[in-house]
């Protein structure tokens, strides 16, 4: 298997892959994976930390083989730096290797070529910025995984775990797959990144009475009656806010108030012992039942389903000063 490895990658992107590989061949019991770590030149490369990343070879150096497998490990930042690898990238998928990345690395997937008009997936936060570079493909950020059969795409940072296993499951067998997600306390049942998203995610845009509306909804999200409510404090109609609002966001006031409000229930339940009646009426909503089936729709997850996963409190525990 084929690592590349470029400036700015995330260095536990290449490292943590690879020893989620090896952990793999000894549940395997064989040698599934060897994994040779590649860069444009052959020379070691800074990761996103800054610490140094080994490199084995340069890409298409003399006397490189095929590979079964390559794979685009992680970025944080732009994805510019992922452009000098799209033509070995579409060159070793033409001579039949599976392709694989993970969050920003699906971009250099995009930039061969080969996600036209075929389903894939990355970080929810790149999510805009992907599809306004590739529009021809059909992204799905929803998801955490996709397997294209020649090409492989995972979502988040840490989906290379996800996608591990997955190659795992496929080139030794599923209860290798299962017994290396077992060793290292992986969830292998991970399939959507809903949960992790904010719904909140910037819409930029110029319109200063908008951007009002926003920041007022943000001061009165618990106390909001109505759209007229609204609109009367910036003393415009509600048609007229509702246009432009929308225009402006690609969602309604009432839209926009609702990711307020979850979003500040979420961040109730991640970091407070706060009941989660009590959270809902913080968020504005005096029907807990109603507060429920919202967030679950929204979030993915129900409220206690989402405290259990990204709870950071700990009850009784000494403040830091």
């Amino acid at each position: 298997m084929a690592v590349l490895a470029y400036e700015g990658c995330l260095a536990s992107g290449v490292s943590g892959f690879a020893d989620a590989l090896a952990v793999g061949n000894l549940t395997a019991g064989r040698a599934v994976f060897t994994v040779s770590i590649l860069g444009v030149d052959g020379s070691c490369v800074r990761g996103f930390n800054g610490a140094a990343v080994p490199v084995d070879a340069a890409l298409g150096q003399p006397g490189e083989g095929a590979w079964d497998v390559a794979y685009i490990p992680p970025a944080f930042g732009t994805a510019a730096t992922l452009a000098g690898l799209a033509t070995w990238i579409k060159q070793a998928h033409a001579s039949g290797t599976v392709v694989c990345a993970a969050c920003a690395g699906v971009f250099a997937l995009a930039g061969a070529g080969i996600l036209q008009g075929r389903e894939a997936t990355t970080h929810w936060a790149l999510a805009r910025e992907f599809s306004q570079r590739y529009p021809d493909v059909r992204l799905d950020p929803g998801r955490i995984l996709i397997d294209g059969g020649d090409y492989l795409c995972a979502g988040g940072v840490t989906a290379y775990f996800d996608l591990a296993l997955r190659l795992l499951a496929r080139f030794a067998s599923p209860e290798a797959a299962a017994a290396c997600a077992r060793t290292l306390l992986l969830d292998p049942g991970r399939s959507s990144q809903t949960p992790y998203m904010s719904l909140l995610a910037p819409a930029p845009h110029a319109d200063a009475t908008v951007a009002k509306a926003q920041q007022w909804l943000e001061d009165n999200l618990r106390q909001l009656s109505g759209i007229g409510e609204l609109a009367a404090a910036l003393h415009v109609s509600e048609r007229t806010l509702l246009r432009r609002f929308r225009k402006a966001t690609g969602r309604t006031p009432k839209q926009y108030l609702q990711a307020l409000r979850i979003e500040l229930a979420k961040r109730l339940l991640a970091t407070t012992g706060t009941p989660v009646e009590e959270v809902a009426t913080q968020a504005g909503y005096a029907d807990a039942t109603a507060f429920h089936r919202l967030f679950k729709e929204m979030a993915g997850i129900s409220p206690g389903q989402y405290r259990r996963r990204f709870s950071c409190f700990t009850p009784g525990a000494a403040r830091q000063e």
